[in-house]
């Protein structure tokens, strides 16, 4: 497989540390709040990424980690070290505490990737009724239970000289790392000129683009809800280390694959690589590969404080299935910049509902995979996740005059990768009885009365299956035949 590689800033190809097996990092969510589309975005993409690799016949070993505390607000150039706790900001506002505001929106991840059918990072459908109580043995480490590692690995990190500490903070000294900006391209000197006298929160520290690897409990910190003992005092991890010591707990000092936004390559990343070099004398990871944004007309990316008429159930409310949204976003090469509109989402809705239109009238009947298809399939995967080829391949599949069966077959195994439930797409009935559809509409309002969720999708999902999209619209529940 060939993907497009930021440290190389050329499409390579992948050759594994270990032969035929794959091991990728993926940077989760910070969960302070519900997903936008733009996050919405990297998860769709990673998915089809990790189910690539599985469909070619990698044995891939995956974690995504939960971002739980040390997540700063500011976005200067220099890794935010002094901004406000994202989840300490949000606990105020809701008057919890951080840990309880981490646990309601990690549910809230749960439920968007189940409804979006994106697998967990062990390779696993998500469950239903899995909750942030379980979600560790499905490949999902939070922060706030690797901090005894982080320690152990700044511990080492200083033990070779990376580190000096001060008053507020034990900092990385990244003076000492020869090739610290090799994603950009920047040199030190010009991040210092271009520095905000603002972002200089601490006096003691050196250069601006030191970043923290413990804060300590003092100063603005002082009140700091989540805080731990350390060698460095009581305080709490820098956000950078965090993803340093769960992928290597988890992946081992040297893995293949980092996965993450382009908002992650100049700060995050570029520390992260730092502090493996730090540690353990040579970077950790061998490809770094990163997804393009979603953006607004204006090109702005969207976010989570301006994005919240794209979360996914503001998006269902609006008439769209989660598929239509996966299908939109799977679509799209992971490194071009999408442009949301709600036409756009549209059009997708209607390609998605003209494949399962197809796929009703070819029957049940059994079949065999149609080599030549599969082949081309293959080579659209390989040549750097080309998406839209792969699903015009897929179309010219529906298209053409091979046997209903093979045809059949080989969509299904097409849909390992696509994730599109392709295989819940029935012979539907030209009638259904009166009663039945009312009765499943009625369980369904009660659900959403009740706040259950999942049942009200699970619903929602039984009615798909008859041949029927529910819309939610604020006068109530709208049905329509697909």
């Amino acid at each position: 497989m060939k993907l497009y590689s930021t440290l190389d800033k050329d499409i390579v190809e992948i050759q594994p540390v270990k032969t035929g097996q794959v091991s990728m990092y993926s940077c989760g969510p910070t969960v302070y709040y519900r997903m936008q589309i733009g996050n919405i975005r990297a998860y769709v993409n990673w998915d089809i990424l990790h189910r690539a690799l599985m469909y070619l016949g990698y044995e891939v070993k995956r974690v995504m980690n939960i971002t739980d505390v040390g997540h700063m607000t500011s976005e200067d150039d220099f890794g935010s070290d002094f901004g406000e706790d994202k989840l300490d900001i949000q606990s105020q506002k809701e008057g919890v505490q951080p840990i309880d505001i981490a646990n309601k929106y990690i549910d809230t991840v749960i439920e968007d990737f189940r409804a979006l059918n994106i697998l967990a990072p062990n390779g696993e459908l998500l469950p239903v009724g899995l909750t942030h109580l379980d979600i560790q043995k499905y490949g999902f480490p939070r922060a706030t239970e690797y901090i005894q590692e982080m320690i152990e690995i700044i511990k080492k990190i200083e033990g070779n000289g990376y580190t000096y500490e001060t008053d507020q903070a034990l900092y990385f000294d990244v003076t000492k790392v020869d090739d610290y900006n090799i994603f950009t391209g920047q040199a030190l000197e010009e991040k210092e000129v271009g520095v905000r006298e603002e972002v200089e929160v601490d006096p003691e520290k050196k250069h601006p683009a030191d970043f923290v690897l413990w804060m300590k409990k003092v100063g603005k910190y002082e009140k700091h809800l989540m805080n731990w003992d350390s060698p460095w005092g009581v305080g709490f991890p820098g956000w950078h280390i965090e993803c340093t010591a769960m992928s290597v707990a988890l992946l081992g000092e040297s893995f293949d694959i980092h996965t993450g936004g382009i908002d992650h390559i100049p700060v995050h990343h570029t520390n992260e690589r730092a502090q493996n070099i730090g540690a353990f004398g040579h970077p950790a990871v061998k490809y770094w590969i990163h997804n393009e944004w979603v953006v607004n007309k204006d090109d702005s990316k969207i976010s989570k404080s301006k994005g919240t008429k794209t979360y996914l159930p503001n998006l269902v409310g609006m008439g769209f299935d989660p598929m239509d949204i996966r299908y939109y976003l799977l679509s799209i090469n992971y490194r071009t910049k999408i442009q949301f509109s709600h036409e756009a989402l549209e059009g997708a809705r209607n390609a998605r509902i003209a494949i399962t239109r197809r796929i009703t009238e070819l029957g049940s009947e059994n079949g065999n995979l149609l080599p030549e298809f599969v082949l081309k399939f293959k080579d659209s995967l390989e040549d750097n996740l080309n998406m839209s080829k792969a699903v015009a391949i897929l179309n010219e599949l529906l298209r053409s005059n091979n046997q209903k069966g093979d045809i059949l077959a080989t969509v299904l195994d097409f849909d390992r990768v696509l994730g599109l439930d392709l295989d819940k797409v029935s012979v539907k009935e030209e009638g259904i009885e009166d009663g039945r559809l009312e009765e499943l509409l009625s369980l369904r309002e009660k659900a959403k009365i009740a706040k259950d969720y999942q049942e009200s999708d699970r619903l929602r999902d039984e009615m798909y299956s008859l041949g029927f999209i529910v819309k939610d619209t604020p006068e109530g529940q709208k049905v329509e035949r697909i």
